[in-house]
């Protein structure tokens, strides 16, 4: 019984990653429908990311993809401070308490890659 209980709650973790919920035992949105390709330095602490850096790849269209993510992560409480969307790149910042996420989403030969890099704020 406990490996079964076990089991479900792998699966549902499982189903959940990527799909535009919480990086596990964090406060930073996963882009929906991207798929995590590499997580480096990540440091969590009572439920917030305090460092760390997030890489996923996904399809879709640029503009769209990005302001989605920056409106998924103002709905965890994050605070956009600049964005800049262009052909090709976009980039933004948004602030939560003591702590900065530096945004990146890039089309190439279209496929996106989004890097989310979060450290504390100087």
């Amino acid at each position: 019984m406990r490996n079964l209980a076990l089991a479900a709650a792998v699966l549902a973790w499982a189903g959940c990653a990527g799909s535009g919920g919480l990086y596990p035992d964090t406060d930073v949105v996963e882009p929906p429908g991207f798929e995590i390709k590499v997580a480096t330095g990540v440091v969590k602490s009572g439920g917030l990311m305090q460092t760390g850096t997030l890489e996923y790849s996904g399809s879709g269209e640029l503009t769209e993809a990005f302001r989605e993510y920056v409106a998924s992560m103002r709905g965890a409480g994050w605070t956009s401070a600049s964005d800049d969307i262009g052909v090709g790149k976009a980039v933004g910042t948004l602030r939560k308490d003591n702590r900065t996420c530096a945004l990146e989403f890039v089309s190439m030969q279209g496929q996106l890659r989004a890097t989310i890099k979060i450290t504390p704020t100087k």
